[in-house]
């Protein structure tokens, strides 16, 4: 923006000051009422509720204070019929039924947006978020599933008897996921069925079909293509701990007692497999050392896993535990005893029991309540041996002085119990480094006239950046506070208080600083000023110093029209003055043809002055300030319409238009001096400077709104009525 142009913005008229204030006053009033009626997200909630596909609501009604529950039933039953939809689709091979309800997510977002708004007390957020996706998977694996049995018999019939078993196996796998996932998917279904008014009683039995006929037809061709095995599973003692550990052992053999050597046996326990190979006899045994089994947990599954291109067929049994708790031994240490800021504190440790390692469990570390944790947020996990090790740098906002550095287990209700230990550190303070720079934005650009300072830097510690901190800039009696972001940084705009600048001309130089006061954080405070030298608005003293001062910061056109406005009020005023003094008009001609007797007509003719502004406004134009050009003209047009008493006094440049319309003005002349009013306001109070054509336009509309024939006609728009009546 132009010098000219933050001049203009700051000049408004006593009327503009007036608007701002009431749109600020109305926008105060307008705010809160819009936050209580909802977000913005509601008109697209509304969209939806007046859509035909919704046909449960009535659209008036939902769009009505109040009813943000109704339309919560709503959504949620429009999501309750795509899931339906979906299962319905899926039994007879309709996947598009599935595929074409896109908007699923959309509704999801907006069922969400309402939940929070509504009285109501359901909530099925969850259900239908874990419905989608377990809908989405199972459906994927249905089509593959069935895509497979497809190429199964194909490859079957034309004699490829590896790839046929391939098939096979894949659809054994997908069967099986089949099976997991349906299973999770009607849960939801039952879960979401108490929250809408849709009815997935359907959904629920056409699921549980979809999966039972997966199993028979995966059943048929395991029968094809393998040869039925047995696998037997037996313990010596079901009772399982840690340190007691569970032994199983068995047979695989065909279904006529061959045994099978050789083959892979695995047992499944919390989520993990322990895998055995079978002998000659095709006896395997498997010893287990259960960490994070489920006290809960009565039995485990031993399952015979045959190669793809094997000939047997899988086949599974479980043996029956009674799961007993132990509590290990947890030792951890801590490297340095004392450490600061961004220094790397680490912690090793062992958790055992009876000098055995507890492997694979879950360690917590934290300090002065914060948990440190691996790049990907998890926590660390014992080794084989049980050993474990985790390294961090020490974060700001950790307590100087003496801590506990906290190691837990964190375990419920699982084999090995749930323990903790402590150990003490010292925490010291690490001095900071805090750079400022201040440079200077505007002279007058904040509500009280005051210049505004840009403030930027950095806070640091050894050379790395301290995030998330505050740092308080202060200029005089004023604070501004602010937090350092990623990279340590930190900025804000200052607006310089009157009583820096106050009495002050041309320049002045200001302190500024910015403090970093360390508070519970284990950093020291640091504190850093600077001096800049301000440029400082134009003080005045006196009223009549300020009205020159401020006349003065006016565009030209400004000025012309202030000039022209004044000249008006005098003359009214003089009018007022001789009517109180009782001089009539005769006396004024009397004296006038006295003092003219002799002499020569000398007024000046008005249509010169007219010339003069808008030769003017062209060299305006050719000096290349298009803005300027578009003031001279308007007010070359506010000069030669306002000698029409009922266009005359003071008017923004819109009620001047308006007056102009009541006044009857042509529709040829309106059009101008509606698009010259435009190109007015745009030249005066837009950022943007107008265009040359812009302006060029305005100059033709301002020529044809000073034609003296176009003149006549507005000074006399009801002559031709007035002579017909004649």
């Amino acid at each position: 923006m132009t010098a000219e142009k933050r001049t203009r913005t700051r000049s408004l008229t006593p009327l503009g000051c007036g608007l701002v204030i009431a749109i600020v006053v109305l926008s105060a009033i307008a705010l809160p009422v819009g936050t209580a009626l909802g977000h913005t997200d509601d008109v697209g909630i509304r969209q939806v509720a007046n859509n035909s596909s919704v046909q449960q609501e009535d659209p008036q009604a939902v769009d009505d204070d109040g009813n943000v529950s109704e339309l919560q039933g709503a959504l949620s039953d429009r999501l309750g019929e795509t899931l339906i939809d979906c299962s319905e689709g899926l039994e007879v091979g309709n996947y598009d039924a599935c595929n074409r309800s896109k908007e699923y997510p959309d509704w999801l977002g907006k069922y969400v947006n309402v939940t929070r708004s509504s009285d109501s007390e359901t909530n099925n957020t969850d259900e239908f978020q874990e419905a989608r996706d377990n809908q989405t998977s199972y459906t994927n694996d249905v089509q593959r599933f069935r895509k497979t049995v497809d190429q199964y018999r194909t490859a079957r019939e034309s004699g490829r008897t590896e790839r046929a078993r391939r098939l096979a196996r894949r659809a054994q796998r997908l069967s099986q996921q089949i099976n997991e996932t349906g299973a999770r998917l009607t849960d939801d279904y039952r879960a979401i069925d108490n929250g809408t008014t849709q009815n997935f009683s359907a959904a629920i039995a056409t699921t549980n079909e979809t999966t039972e006929n997966v199993s028979a037809v995966a059943d048929t061709l395991s029968v094809e293509q393998f040869v039925n095995t047995t696998v037997t599973a037996s313990t010596a003692d079901n009772r399982i701990t840690f340190n007691d550990s569970l032994v199983v052992s068995g047979y695989l053999r065909t279904a006529n007692g061959t045994p099978l050597a050789n083959r892979t046996v695995v047992l499944e326990a919390d989520n993990r497999l322990r895998r055995t190979t079978t002998d000659k006899a095709g006896q395997y045994v498997i010893t287990y050392r259960p960490a994070l089994l489920p006290l809960d947990t009565r039995r485990l599954t031993v399952r015979y896993r045959p190669s793809t291109l094997s000939i047997y067929r899988s086949n599974r049994t479980t043996v029956p535990i009674d799961v007993r708790q132990v509590t290990p031994t947890l030792q951890a240490e801590t490297t340095p005893k004392t450490v600061g800021f961004d220094e790397l504190l680490s912690v090793t440790g062992r958790v055992a029991v009876n000098d055995s390692g507890v492997g694979s469990v879950p360690v917590a570390v934290s300090i002065d309540g914060q948990e440190f944790t691996l790049a990907d947020g998890s926590r660390v996990r014992t080794g084989s041996e049980g050993r474990f090790k985790m390294a961090h740098e020490l974060p700001a906002d950790v307590a100087p002085g003496r801590q506990r550095v906290r190691v837990s287990m964190p375990l419920e209700n699982r084999s090995v119990a749930r323990t903790n230990t402590s150990i003490p550190v010292t925490i010291t303070r690490t001095p900071t480094q805090l750079s400022l720079n201040a440079t200077q934005e505007s002279v007058n650009g904040s509500a009280v006239g005051g210049p505004i300072v840009h403030v930027e830097g950095q806070l640091s510690a050894n050379g790395t950046p301290v995030t998330n901190q505050t740092v308080a800039v202060g200029l005089n009696n004023s604070t501004t506070s602010v937090t350092t972001d990623e990279n340590g940084s930190y900025d804000a705009n200052v607006t310089v208080p009157e009583g820096v600048f106050a009495d002050q001309t041309g320049t002045t130089m200001a302190t500024i600083g910015a403090t970093f006061e360390g508070g519970e954080t284990n950093l020291e405070s640091s504190r850093r000023h600077t001096t800049i030298e301000l440029m400082v608005p134009a003080q005045t003293t006196g009223l009549i110093e300020q009205l020159v001062a401020a006349f003065r910061t006016l565009p030209i056109s400004y000025q012309l029209l202030l000039g022209l406005g004044i000249v008006v009020v005098l003359g009214a005023l003089g009018s007022v003055l001789r009517r109180w003094l009782g001089i009539t008009e005769d006396d004024t001609d009397d004296a006038s043809s006295t003092s003219a007797s002799g002499a020569t007509d000398s007024t000046d003719d008005p249509r010169e002055g007219l010339r003069a502004l808008l030769r003017a406004a062209r060299e305006e134009l050719s000096a290349g300030d298009a803005d300027g050009a578009v003031g001279f003209a308007y007010t070359a047009v506010r000069r030669v319409l306002g000698r029409d008493p009922e266009l005359g006094g003071a008017r923004t440049h819109w009620e001047f238009l308006d007056a102009c319309i009541d006044r009857g003005l042509g529709d040829r002349q309106l059009g101008a001096l509606r698009r010259l009013t435009e190109r007015y306001e745009r030249a005066t109070f837009s950022q943007r400077s107008v265009s040359t054509d812009t302006a060029s336009s305005a100059l033709d509309d301002a020529q044809t709104m000073t034609d003296p024939d176009e003149q006549a006609s507005a000074e006399n728009p009801d002559s031709d009525v007035d002579s017909r009546s004649e």
